[in-house]
């Protein structure tokens, strides 16, 4: 594996990974509801599900 891949492996993993650490800074210190937080988690589940399903996709073509 190139260096170029492994740095958008990186770069795509804290892409994906920026939304939950707001969500629980948003929960913690902001003190919002916990309803509109699993609202937006659920919305980005589905997402990361289909960033999943497409992976999955091209890695086994």
């Amino acid at each position: 594996m190139t260096g170029e891949k492994i740095e958008l492996i990186f770069e795509f993993g804290v892409i994906l990974i920026a939304p939950i650490i707001y969500h629980i800074y948003l929960l913690k210190y902001k003190k919002v509801a916990r309803e509109i937080v699993f609202k937006d988690i659920k919305i980005y589940l589905f997402l990361y599900a289909l960033i999943a399903m497409t992976s999955l996709l091209l890695f086994f073509k």
